[in-house]
């Protein structure tokens, strides 16, 4: 065995050959994939191979779409055969909702650029005669994607791993893997050691105990997934076509045709349960099923013998039973670990075979070229914190497994592993009627519904619609208050601390105390990687915020960045403050109620800070700024003073007509300013010149991580560009996500949008072609599968001059 190589990857399934694969293609040869036993034993060789284009997300089709187009390619690539089946694919739809939802991805189709179409109930016997429609109001047929042999494709990526250069020991266990003194990582065999500069964990059912070796956290269910294929049958050796396989949301299973049988793989809607009693499997665990529970999953096989009757028609061949991955969001695992630099996890899969190619190839971009060409935000490990324990990873993943087939609509979450991460104010709030959203294992406030009917979740307006117009008109017309305890805190500390973030973001930072700015993080390529305010206490004491989602992630972001030279500190503070925003005309004459410091601007001008008492709570950080463009605060409180501090304010504003506000109306009014967000508008894929935030990069300061990259790219000039507009929407608004069409061609893309209530206008942000970003330029948007005119408009809609922010 080697002493040395640049990569060593734990895990020889598809996610793992896939990217040991990609990554020799990109050029690191020096590369080493270990398994124990032989490639594809775990759960590669037993799944079912299916590879579907029809996907809610737009980054995750890419990744879907690259597997089907590179699968058919293998052999003439690598010289080993491929078993790949062409067939198509309908998805079906038996609600209204579900039909909703097949028009935003027949958008999503028109950009990722495959083929797709929302046919009748009427058409279907066309592609699939054998199918009954009853219930039936719609589907999405795929043209080009179909399934394909797991060890197959997963061996002909391994051999053209080799041809290129790779190494792949088999008959090898990892024992433990450590981080050495020099940064690098040793991975322990049972055939000797190997010291690398990157470790992956791949390690599919086994990858949690491997994570745990290092103190990383990998969550992930061993789900037992079952499906069962006939014997053949006369009329599908009779017929010419391969059938497209089928979705059915009645019989919450995948139907298809198998060696002239049937295949029909349910995800039942309860019962389902984790392998081995949530324990991982043996170590000597090699290329085997489990005990089959036929009886268990009969309600949905009987369901899928009325939707294809010629599944009842016929013995049973074989029963397939065995373990798939699963974590809490069913989004497989990609990215760098929290924590030390370089270790990496490829892991969580449950459709591993269609997107063990496509994962490989945008994670051995991110390794090699610092970022992948798609947006890996929804890949990333570092989305689940210390919050994702054993037990919430088994419940949340059991239910996910449980929605497989159900249609999630824009805003809906499980209702389980909830309450994990609360703010101080989370009873008061629920109190008031919060329907809260978690992100990051928080709960977070969307708005406040007075009538105890929760929100009905829909792809159109519903019944939130009217309490959160009430809402951001009155943080518009008077004052509004809202709980924002989720942000990211850090605080930086020590002598070198301006100098350090200084040279770390785009942005001046403050040389006075008290000032605050808005900055960015860039990657060496000049993309924007991170958004944070930035705050100065003092000459050797910064407090900078950051969104939820990114508490992991800008910690790192922060640690990799800093010199060993440096003398720094950076912690994170979390969890020991909660913020309350208070905006609008009034707002200051609430807080003036509640503190004795002088509020007016000469005082106390807009973007910046002072520490105070607030309703008699010591230590309030004060910060002059908002996210909606009104006059306002946000108080950063120690954790303990939240209730006293609201109380305060609430009794304070209730003459001036304050209302509790949520994240939706938060939108609306963040979009009548024109305020881009992290994660939307601003990702990895982006620089600041294409975001349209060249008034954030300041290139005349000394040199910052990724300036020479943004001067190159501004010369080279933008390949797409931001741009701000009105669409004529009537009963749904843009997401995110939809197509902008120009002279009848996709030219671009939606990012983020939202109804503005106090300017009566539908409003999305797009990333067009940078000559077509003329103020009055028209566009058609796709929304729910219409057309919608939209035109670009001048930033911002709002106050454009900033006069009611700085007032």
């Amino acid at each position: 065995m080697k002493s040395h190589a640049r990569v060593v990857i734990v895990g020889g399934g598809i996610m793992g050959v896939g990217l040991l694969y990609h990554l020799a293609l990109e050029g690191w040869t020096d590369i080493v994939l270990i398994e124990k036993g032989e490639l594809t034993s775990g759960s590669t060789w037993h799944a079912a191979g299916q590879c579907p284009h029809f996907n809610g997300s737009l980054n995750m089709t890419k990744v879907h779409m690259y597997g089907t187009e590179l699968y058919p390619k293998l052999e003439k690539l690598t010289g080993q055969a491929v078993s790949w089946h062409p067939c198509g694919g309908l998805r079906l739809a038996t609600t209204d909702e579900e039909v909703n939802w097949l028009k935003y991805v027949y958008g999503i189709s028109k950009l990722a650029g495959y083929e797709g179409e929302i046919i009748g109930p009427s058409e279907i016997k066309k592609y699939h005669p054998f199918l009954e429609t009853f219930g039936i109001k719609a589907a999405f047929r795929t043209v080009t994607d179909g399934h394909v042999a797991p060890a197959d494709v997963t061996n002909a990526m391994a051999t053209g791993a080799r041809n290129l250069g790779a190494t792949i020991y088999r008959r090898t266990r990892v024992t433990d893997i450590k981080h050495l003194p020099n940064g690098e990582w040793r991975v322990f065999t049972d055939q000797g050691n190997i010291d690398c500069e990157h470790v992956v964990n791949s390690a599919g059912s086994y990858c949690d105990v491997v994570a745990s070796w290092t103190g990383h956290l990998a969550p992930i269910a061993n789900m037992l997934h079952q499906y069962i294929i006939t014997e053949p049958l006369q009329e599908l050796i009779d017929l010419k076509m391969e059938l497209p396989v089928v979705r059915d949301p009645y019989s919450h299973a995948y139907l298809r045709e198998e060696t002239n049988g049937v295949l029909v793989g349910p995800y039942e809607t309860a019962t389902a349960h984790t392998c081995w009693d949530g324990q991982p499997p043996r170590w000597d665990y090699e290329s085997e099923l489990e005990p089959n529970e036929l009886d268990r999953i009969m309600p949905w096989l009987e369901k899928a013998t009325e939707r294809l009757p010629l599944f009842g028609q016929t013995g049973i061949k074989s029963i397939i039973s065995g373990a798939i991955t699963h974590t809490p969001d069913g989004v497989y695992l990609s990215g760098p670990a929290h924590g030390p630099r370089n270790y990496w996890m490829h892991c969580g899969a449950s459709i591993g075979i269609c997107q063990g190619g496509g994962a490989g190839k945008y994670l051995a971009q991110w390794m090699v070229h610092g970022q992948a060409e798609i947006n890996m935000r929804e890949f990333d490990p570092r989305r689940f914190g210390p919050w994702a324990t054993k037990d919430y990873t088994t419940e949340v993943s059991v239910a996910d497994y449980h929605h497989m087939y159900y249609c999630y609509k824009p805003a809906e979450q499980h209702q389980v592993g909830r309450n994990l991460r609360t703010s101080a104010l989370h009873e008061t709030l629920a109190k008031h009627g919060a329907q809260f959203a978690q992100i990051f294992g928080w709960e977070r406030a969307r708005w406040y519904d007075r009538s105890g009917e929760g929100e009905k979740y829909s792809f159109r307006r519903s019944n939130w619609w009217n309490a959160v117009r009430d809402e951001a008109l009155a943080v518009r017309e008077r004052v509004g208050l809202m709980d924002l305890s989720t942000f990211a805190k850090f605080e930086v500390k020590g002598k070198d601390a301006y100098a350090f973030l200084n040279r770390i973001t785009a942005n001046k930072v403050p040389e006075k105390d008290g000032g605050i700015i808005l900055t960015h993080l860039l990657n060496e390529n000049g993309f924007i990687e991170s958004e944070l305010t930035v705050t100065r206490l003092a000459a050797d004491h910064f407090y900078v915020l950051s969104a939820a989602a990114a508490q992991l992630y800008d910690m790192d972001q922060l640690c990799w960045r800093r010199a060993d030279t440096e003398q720094v500190t950076i912690t994170d503070v979390t969890d020991d403050y909660g913020v309350l925003i208070l905006a609008g005309p009034k707002s200051r004459d609430v807080l003036k109620a509640c503190t004795d410091t002088d509020l007016t601007s000469p005082s106390f001008r807009w973007l910046t800070a002072k520490t105070r008492t607030v309703a008699g709570v010591e230590n309030v950080r004060l910060l002059r700024m908002t996210y909606v463009g009104e006059l306002g605060w946000e108080l950063h409180v120690p954790r303990a003073g939240m209730q006293k501090v609201f109380d305060a304010l609430m009794k304070a504003g209730a003459p001036h007509g304050l209302r509790l506000f949520g994240t939706y109306a938060m939108n609306s009014l963040r979009m009548e300013k024109g305020y881009r967000g992290w994660g939307s508008e601003l990702t990895a894929e982006i620089d600041m010149f294409e975001a349209s935030m060249e008034r954030f990069i300041r290139t005349d300061k000394p040199d910052f991580i990724g300036k020479a990259a943004s001067l190159s790219r501004k010369q080279k000039g933008a390949r797409m560009k931001l741009v701000y507009m009105s669409v004529d929407n009537t009963d749904s608004d843009c997401v995110g996500n939809e197509p902008v069409y120009h002279n009848g061609k996709v030219v671009g893309v939606t990012t983020s949008g939202g109804f503005g209530h106090a300017t009566g206008k539908s409003l999305a942000f797009a990333y067009v072609p940078p000559d077509a970003t003329e103020v009055g330029t028209q566009f058609d948007i796709m929304v729910m599968g219409e057309m919608r005119k939209a035109r670009i408009i001048p930033e911002s809609i709002w106050d454009p001059d900033n006069a009611r922010i700085r007032a």
